[in-house]
């Protein structure tokens, strides 16, 4: 009898052993907007789509215990629907992980975690994404409110370059510092293929490492793969347009008469400032690019307008009014401001072949054309010169 009843408490062991979960996930949700019985789950990537393998109901306070009673490893997403979740990493070291989810608006960007040392990673990249976000809201809000005048603009949005230059420092040391890591997984997203290729490539040659064969790796390879085919046609079809640019605006060539409608009707022909240099500045009030830019062109105007450098402006706007009020707002003084209020089905567009805004040509007092495309330094840089060497 003493042998079987040790035999059944073994027994009964060994069976609450199996039933201990591998993992165990709790955490707190904030609760506002959210209905009662609200379900989180647990996904994991399939054939490019995220499938639930897992879920469990919020309590009343939002808080949720879900236990994997399966081994699990690698990366998952945890969330509240498809389009809210955020990566977490499973594997033997990960046996108890904490999730605060701050804002359920923002499930997949506020939240922190501990005990999963990746995991804990990615939520440090996605917080810094949060606040990026949020600040470029706040400034752009604030950018609406001084639209009117142009040094605020002009100083908002070296606020916004600034943090942006400050992300791109945080994105470069999280990448050094997390090869090897299933973490790297955070930074695919905030990568531009179109003018980084090579740092995605970078990135994807770890994953690869790190995820060998996972549904990461094989869709990023794909991803990088379309994306170069895609960049090919682009670089293609911009070598071409590059030809028909420099065959219609050749550097030493003459620019192309324009003769268009200033605000009050008369028309202003460019040749009527020949004498001068002259900035061509192809722009719209709707263009936010062409917008930013404006206060760097009105200071430049203002430094070297005494020694001859003029603007001829040329507006792709369809409303009068609205193209009146930018004028004014960004403090554009010169004279020549000229635009046959047709956007993109103007003249202009024909005979200078420029393809969007903002465009700029620089031509010399000959009319001849110096340089196409400069804006921000790259201009300052070529004025400072023709000026210097005058």
């Amino acid at each position: 009898m003493k042998k079987l009843s040790l035999y059944i408490i073994v027994l009964f062991a060994l069976l609450n052993c199996e039933k201990q979960a591998n993992h165990v996930i709790n955490g707190s949700v904030d609760m506002i907007g959210l209905a009662e019985n609200q379900q989180v789950y647990l996904y994991a990537l399939e054939d490019k789509f995220l499938t639930p393998i897992d879920s469990v109901v919020l309590s009343k306070e939002g808080k949720f215990t879900l236990n994997i009673k399966e081994p699990k490893k690698g990366v998952f997403h945890f969330g509240s629907s498809l389009r809210n979740t955020f990566p977490i990493v499973l594997d033997s070291e990960t046996n108890e992980m904490n999730l605060d989810i701050k804002n359920n608006q923002q499930f997949a960007m506020d939240y922190s975690v501990s005990g999963s040392k990746s995991s804990a990673q990615i939520s440090e990249f996605y917080n810094k994404v949060y606040d990026m976000m949020i600040f470029n809201q706040k400034k752009s809000e604030e950018r609406n409110l001084v639209s009117n005048n142009p040094q605020s603009m002009a100083s908002i949005e070296i606020q916004m370059m600034k943090k942006n230059q400050d992300f791109l420092e945080y994105r470069k040391n999280y990448i050094e510092t997390n090869k090897g890591s299933e973490a790297l997984i955070a930074v695919i997203a905030k990568i531009d293929p179109n003018s980084e290729m090579e740092l995605l490539k970078e990135v994807a040659e770890d994953i690869n490492k790190t995820l060998p064969n996972s549904p990461y790796a094989t869709s990023l390879n794909e991803d990088i793969k379309r994306l170069e085919e895609q960049l090919a046609v682009q670089m293609e079809q911009q070598k071409k347009m590059d030809e028909k640019m420099n065959a219609m605006l050749p550097i030493g060539g003459m620019a192309p008469e324009l003769d268009f409608p200033s605000p009050n009707g008369k028309n202003i022909k460019l040749s009527s400032l020949r004498g001068k240099i002259v900035l061509i500045d192809f722009w719209a009030s709707w263009c936010r690019p062409c917008r930013a830019e404006n206060p760097n062109v009105v200071r430049l105007y203002n430094q070297y307008k005494s020694k001859g450098f003029e603007v001829y402006s040329f507006s792709l706007d369809n409303d009068k009014s609205k193209w009146e009020e930018a004028i004014k707002a960004d403090g554009l003084v010169w004279n020549s401001h000229t635009s046959d209020l047709k956007q993109w089905q103007t003249e202009a567009i024909n005979i200078y072949g420029f393809g969007s805004i903002p465009f700029t040509v620089l031509i010399d007092r000959k009319g001849k054309v110096l340089a196409r495309g400069l804006r921000g330094e790259e201009l300052e840089d070529k004025l400072n010169e023709i000026f210097e060497n005058e």
